[in-house]
This record gives C-alpha cells, sequence and structure tokens, in this order.
C-alpha cells in the first residue's frame, strides 16, 4: 500500500508538469503499481470487466455461468483469443477463491480443446500475469486463452539462464516454508466433487 508521503510525492511530481506530460506521467506510474495502490491514487474507477460479468458491456460470450465468463478479446493476439475471468472483482489470481481458481482452469482446459476444433489451431497458450511488471495491464484477473499457429508473430519467452544448486536448494526451502498450510483434499474426494449443474456453453 501507499503510503501518505508516497501519494504526496507523486501528486507533486505530477504538479511539476505541464496538462499533457501529467497524463503521460500518470499512465507511467500507475503502470508501475498494483490494484489496490491505482485505486489510493486515483480512487475507485469501474472496473470493465466487472461491467462485462454485469451484462453492461456488449461482448461476444463464448462460456458463461454464475462464477466466471470467458469471452473473445477484441484486441487479439491470434484470432479466437479468448479471456476467461471470475465474475467477482479480484486484481490478482492470489484474490480469487481456491474453489474458483479450480473452476477457472477447467473451463480453460475445456474452451483450449474447443478453439482447437473451432481455429484448427496448432497449439495454445494459457496466461495469467500477475502485477504490471508481469505484463498486466487490466485491473481484473484474467486467464489468456491463446490459439497459436505455425509462423505466427507472438513471442512468449525468456532467456534461460544456469541456476546455482545451492541457491535453488535455498529457493526449495523458503518457498516451502512460505506455502499456506492447509489440508489437501485426498483423490476421491476431487473425483467426486460435481461441477455447478448451472454452468452452460453459450455458442
Amino acid at each position: 500500500m501507499l503510503t501518505p508521503e508516497k501519494i504526496e510525492e507523486i501528486k507533486k511530481q505530477l504538479m511539476a508538469l505541464g496538462p499533457e506530460e501529467q497524463q503521460e506521467k500518470l499512465k507511467e506510474i500507475l503502470a508501475t503499481l498494483n490494484p489496490e495502490e491505482q485505486e489510493q491514487l486515483v480512487g475507485k474507477r469501474e472496473c470493465p470487466f466487472c461491467l462485462m460479468g454485469q451484462g453492461k458491456i456488449p461482448v461476444k460470450t463464448v462460456y458463461e455461468d454464475g462464477d466466471v465468463q470467458a469471452i473473445l478479446d477484441i484486441n487479439p493476439a491470434n484470432k479466437g483469443h479468448i479471456l476467461l475471468f471470475p465474475k467477482n472483482h479480484a486484481g490478482v489470481l492470489a484474490q480469487v477463491p481456491d474453489n474458483i481458481i479450480k473452476k477457472m482452469f477447467s473451463v480453460a482446459n475445456k474452451l483450449a480443446t474447443a478453439m482447437f476444433e473451432a481455429t484448427k489451431a496448432a497449439g495454445t497458450n494459457i496466461l495469467v500475469a500477475n502485477g504490471p511488471v508481469a505484463g498486466q495491464t487490466a485491473p481484473h484477473v484474467i486467464v489468456n486463452i491463446i490459439p497459436r499457429f505455425e509462423g505466427d508473430k507472438i513471442a512468449i519467452g525468456w532467456q534461460p539462464t544456469k541456476a546455482d544448486d545451492a541457491e535453488l536448494e535455498s529457493l526449495a526451502e523458503k518457498i516451502k516454508n512460505a506455502m499456506p498450510k492447509t489440508d489437501s483434499p485426498t483423490i476421491k474426494e476431487i473425483v467426486e466433487e460435481d461441477l455447478p449443474t448451472e454452468a452452460k456453453r453459450i455458442p
């Protein structure tokens, strides 16, 4: 969260600029903040994905139930790019309840299968960007389901670097220790759990 001092510092930076420069600088600053910090700085703004989920913004829906909605992206990476999101607002994946995360990725898998058939794709990427530094540009958590074709111009990747074994050991311990302590369901519980009956596919 932003401190009052940090907010005051940002305001002083902006006040020293002309109107057009202020807008550009504000965009730069907002891109470095998480959704809660953005709200602190500029106030609460209507989330477009919440409005889509409420039917207030027209979209091309490919799947919908009481918890999640999937729509075609109007600025797709490739034709058929789907955006899947929870209807209740969440800025990042960590804010989504576990049962909804489970449903989202189950639905994402089914949508990716349908996408292969509908678009004749050669592969898919299923991606979540958490936070501006990871490429998140929307104020709402989104699962991107992107059809891939031979020779398309999408670049998703990084330059791998050799990791030090001792560093890997240390990081593995830190991550294990930071994991929340929860009771894992048994295989029987996972298999027997039914999806809600209201789930429906919309053509």
